[in-house]
């Protein structure tokens, strides 16, 4: 099963699927977790990979759905904040109309922390929300919480 395309990319954010769910089950607790790579590269300046199972399915809905929500109303704010720690975007329009863009990105949660701020402009929400749309085709979120 080839992932090639199952990423997105926020600024100099860029998030792949490494791997599909690794569980097959239907409970939206197991079934939703993927195994991915996040990477910021800011050459001359700074560069942060993890990888791992930290980013659910579910996470990447509810952000997907929090984006579409500002590309509509070029307004307000949309959030990915995963369970596990080592991932955390935050996208704000400003008054000007330009989308202040807070990324946090750690490999090691308990021993590091990178926090990156980025300016964006609001042409940048499409190219994101057809990307999370590419990977939540491939991989719905399953199951419902208790």
């Amino acid at each position: 099963m080839s992932l090639d395309g199952l990423t997105f990319q926020v600024g100099a954010l860029k998030v792949s699927v490494c791997q599909s769910p690794l569980n097959d089950g239907e409970d939206l607790w197991d079934a939703n977790w993927l195994d991915v790579t996040a990477e910021i590269d800011l050459p001359g300046q700074a560069w942060v990979r993890a990888t791992g199972p930290f980013l659910m399915t579910s996470d990447l809905a509810e952000f997907l759905t929090e984006l579409r929500r500002m590309n509509e109303t070029l307004s307000g704010t949309a959030e990915l904040q995963p369970l596990e720690p080592n991932l955390r975007v935050q996208l704000a329009f400003c008054s000007t109309g330009q989308l202040l863009t807070e990324i946090a990105l750690t490999p090691d949660h308990p021993t590091q922390t990178h926090t990156f701020e980025l300016e964006l402009d609001q042409t940048y929400l499409p190219g994101i929300i057809r990307q999370l749309d590419t990977i939540l085709e491939r991989f719905p979120v399953r199951g419902r919480p208790d």
